[in-house]
């Protein structure tokens, strides 16, 4: 069962304050989580629908290139013993007026280049068997075993600079594998029309190989893992892997940060607004129910404070005593050395009745000097006198006012309950007796 605490409760502003902010801050987080996470889908649907038309561009680039050739491929399967001049004829008319990104056309028997077109500017090339060339003879030893059309590069060529090499299979319908036609696409030209398809896309973009993945052969993004997709294009034949991110990508980031730094400021701004009203609040229930001066209770507060001490009492069948005190000649200070000497008079003796108390009694400032003490559980007038006698003591060997030769003694009345009376006006009425009389009798003795 909850017990009727009768003293008010300070809310710690400092503890409050730090919880709303911690509160405040996990709902924005969350919000900035699920725009985050809605932006991120949609941003993702955007990229790939966009990623899909460069790659469209990008692999009709490669096939168109690789479709004009297939006509080369289906003449030699024809006539596998074709001379040279006659091939070369054939590429002249074929490529006259299509060689914007081939660079060359090598025809390889079994794995060694038999022709290269232009003969010209390839003529060293004859001859080379590619299945013991560093760079190129994995693929084409790959093309000759599964007979499937592969694109190789960036790499290095036998004649001198780099290409990509689309390698068609050659193979007959009674003999099999014959040989292989070997492709080769100016790289330059290519990689700067998929940076135009890049650029209209609005995309970032970065071109890895599958046998390198750590490294593009093409432009780079951020490293960054979130910010970006991965797809393979066609990985039967163009063995690339393109990581893809959004060229204007960086707004969202910014949006984000603005978001996080905002909702940063605005849950601190609540958190000092909650102190403070905390820090206000605890003011204004301390001066309801204290005194400014002294720091003990009111009058205020003992209205509420008697009622439950003295149910409690009946209930439990205890004694409760008080204690009125006054202080002697307080006013003769007050005349002799001014108000403000006077209310340190007052903060001291509130001192003393506070070190005086134990766990459970409660101290009052009634007004002016006059104080309160109620002692919710005594033995018997015995006990409540010892009590007495101890406050006394104490004003007597600790009273003290830096500077001023001030010594004050209180005059004391007492009650106890239910002897004396069966409520606090009683009690009351019965220690203001005994108090006066003791302040007479006090001033018959000087």
């Amino acid at each position: 069962m909850r017990k009727n605490n009768p003293f008010p409760q300070k809310a710690n502003p400092l503890l409050i304050s730090l919880a709303v902010i911690v509160t405040l801050f996990s709902v924005c987080l969350s919000f900035i989580l699920m725009l985050h996470n809605s932006i991120r889908q949609r941003e993702v649907l955007e990229i790939t629908d966009r990623y899909m038309v460069f790659e469209s561009r990008v692999q009709r680039l490669i096939y168109s290139n690789v479709t004009l050739l297939q006509g080369y491929e289906a003449y030699i399967k024809l006539e596998p013993n074709l001379d040279a001049e006659v091939s070369y004829r054939y590429m002249d008319k074929l490529l006259s007026t299509n060689s914007d990104y081939i660079r060359n056309v090598g025809v390889l028997r079994d794995t060694t280049i038999i022709w290269n077109y232009p003969q010209e500017s390839n003529a060293e090339a004859i001859g080379v068997d590619l299945s013991k060339v560093e760079g190129q003879k994995e693929l084409v030893l790959k093309v000759k075993q599964e007979l499937k059309p592969v694109l190789q590069g960036p790499v290095g060529l036998v004649q001198g600079g780099s290409g990509f090499i689309v390698r068609l299979p050659v193979v007959m319908e009674d003999t099999g594998y014959w040989g292989q036609i070997a492709i080769v696409l100016k790289s330059d030209k290519i990689l700067e029309e998929i940076e135009a398809y890049a650029k209209n896309s609005g995309l970032d973009i970065a071109i890895y190989n599958q046998e390198n993945k750590s490294v593009p052969f093409f432009r780079s993004i951020g490293f960054d893992a979130n910010s970006q997709l991965e797809f393979a294009v066609d990985p039967e034949f163009i063995n690339w892997s393109i990581a893809v991110s959004s060229s204007n990508g960086w707004t969202d980031s910014l949006l984000f940060v603005l978001l996080f730094v905002f909702s940063v400021c605005f849950c601190v701004f609540a958190g000092l607004l909650m102190y403070k009203y905390i820090k206000s609040n605890n003011k204004i229930v301390m001066m309801s129910t204290h005194d400014s001066l002294s720091g003990l209770f009111n009058r205020n507060f003992l209205n509420k404070y008697q009622t439950i001490v003295f149910a409690a009492a009946r209930r439990k069948e205890y004694k409760l005593g008080i204690m009125l005190l006054d202080l002697d000649h307080f006013k003769k200070i007050n005349d002799t050395y001014g108000h403000s000497v006077g209310d340190m008079v007052l903060v001291e003796t509130a001192r003393i009745l506070k070190a005086s108390i134990r766990t459970g009694e409660t101290a009052f400032r009634l007004g002016g000097d006059e104080f309160l003490l109620i002692l919710p559980e005594v033995e018997d007038v015995e006990s409540l006198l010892h009590a007495k006698e101890q406050i006394l003591n104490r004003f007597e060997g600790e009273f003290n006012i830096p500077g001023y030769p001030i010594k004050i003694l209180p005059s004391i009345g007492y009650a106890i309950f239910p002897e004396d009376g069966g409520d606090l006006d009683t009690l009351l009425h019965r220690a203001d007796t005994l108090m006066y009389l003791e302040k007479l009798e006090r001033q018959a003795s000087n």
